[in-house]
């Protein structure tokens, strides 16, 4: 569950270039959801100009509630997504839970990153079944749930 901290970015994704197809799809649930992402492609406004190893790095580390890692051999061979990582795994170390969530697009092992952790894999998930329980750990009420009609109070006369 959610700690009571405000963040800018409810989820911030790091993924390769060549993964961008899942991380975008990820984004564009988790946006019609309401939760606020950081996606590089939506905030191309805000990091025009400024320095991306510093910005990411504020990113990764500080201004998201969780960080979803997309797991690869290009995230692997990426520097800067080996810097993105980094910056999670220092605001993980500090906080000593669960912030990294990652999603394994493939079998690849990265430094930091023990097997033991839970992760969850792309496929057989997806982005909707990625975005439901984003949203189930944030706390939030899925939006296409049905809701139970409530009890009525009022008594009935014949």
């Amino acid at each position: 569950m959610a700690s009571d901290k405000s963040y800018e970015f409810e989820v911030a994704l790091s993924f390769a270039g060549e993964d961008r197809q899942y991380a975008g799809q990820l984004a564009k649930v988790l946006r019609r959801r309401g939760v606020s992402v950081f996606f590089v492609e939506y905030e191309q406004h805000t990091i025009w100009g400024k320095n991306l190893y510093t910005h990411l790095s504020e990113v990764y580390q500080s201004k998201a509630r969780y960080c979803v890692l997309f797991i690869s051999k290009h995230y692997a061979m990426k520097l800067w997504t080996n810097h993105e990582r980094e910056a999670a795994q220092a605001r993980a170390f500090l906080e000593n839970e669960e912030y990294i969530l990652p999603v394994r697009l493939d079998g690849t092992q990265l430094p930091g990153i023990p097997p033991t952790i839970s992760y969850l894999s792309w496929p057989p998930e997806t982005a909707r079944t990625i975005a439901d329980a984003l949203v189930k750990k944030l706390g939030k009420i899925l939006s296409y749930q049905i809701k139970k009609p409530q009890e009525s109070n009022t008594v009935q006369l014949h």
